[in-house]
């Protein structure tokens, strides 16, 4: 949109908490008041988390039973708070755990090796079962 006076520009804009604070910061507030819309999307939840893997490992052509036992999603849940950038990583450094151990079912064991080596990842605890 454009006046004759001056221009105006439309964005959106996706970010992270991070950018949160910095937009809550006073020297930022003229930036902050100009911010129409302001959502903040919670992350999956533990039976979201389970569709949304098995969902994935369909789309990557995997058409066999679950290779994460149930004790393992929920520990994937825990440890990415249901963030799917982070579900991803920690899943696919589950599943190389699986392989180089020459199995083929994911566990809490190997969960907790993906989250030692994943930055932001959080405590998954123990017992990972309801």
């Amino acid at each position: 949109m454009r006046r004759r006076s001056a221009s105006c520009c439309r964005s959106s804009c996706s970010a992270s908490r991070k950018l949160d604070e910095k937009l809550n910061r006073p020297e930022i507030r003229q930036l902050r008041q100009r911010i129409a819309f302001h959502y903040r999307l919670h992350g999956l939840g533990k039976d979201e988390v389970a569709n949304y893997v098995a969902h994935r490992l369909r789309v990557a052509g995997y058409l066999g039973e679950g290779l994460f036992s149930g004790a393992a999603l929920r520990a994937l849940h825990r440890a990415s708070g249901g963030t799917p950038r982070l579900l991803n990583i920690l899943a696919h450094k589950s599943l190389m755990a699986v392989y180089g151990e020459g199995r083929q079912r994911v566990r809490v064991r190997h969960v907790r090796m993906a989250r030692r080596d994943t930055e932001g990842a959080r405590s998954i605890g123990w017992p990972c079962w309801p």
